[in-house]
């Protein structure tokens, strides 16, 4: 999955702590229940970074046509050129979780 970060998403996840590396992540290390489709477009995933943190990360699906240049990678950017249904994640939201979202999280996982 390639990931579009610009000033305002990074910003956004900076406030609640989290980096892009941290939150992507946990989006290509999710596992079953998630992702989970929350409407318009969004998708949420629970889970773990490398260092261990629980986090929540809200993300949208863009077509290549919605991303600026700028905000992909150049490597994952030349990429897209040859795979028009390749995948962009636009991270939207990320935070650590509650104590009751790890709460959740546990019985999901028993």
């Amino acid at each position: 999955m390639i990931f579009a970060w610009d000033e305002t998403n990074r910003e956004h996840v900076a406030k609640h702590g989290v980096s892009p590396t941290e939150a992507r992540f946990v989006v290509e290390n999710a596992s079953s229940p998630f992702p989970q489709e929350l409407g318009e477009g969004k998708r949420r995933v629970w889970g773990a970074t490398a260092a261990g943190r629980l986090l929540q990360v809200i993300y949208v699906l863009k077509k290549q046509d919605d991303v600026s240049f700028e905000s992909v990678d150049p490597h994952d950017w030349a990429m897209l050129q040859g795979n028009p249904n390749a995948k962009i994640a636009r991270v939207i939201h990320a935070m650590d979780l509650t104590p009751d979202m790890k709460r959740q999280l546990r019985r999901r996982r028993r």
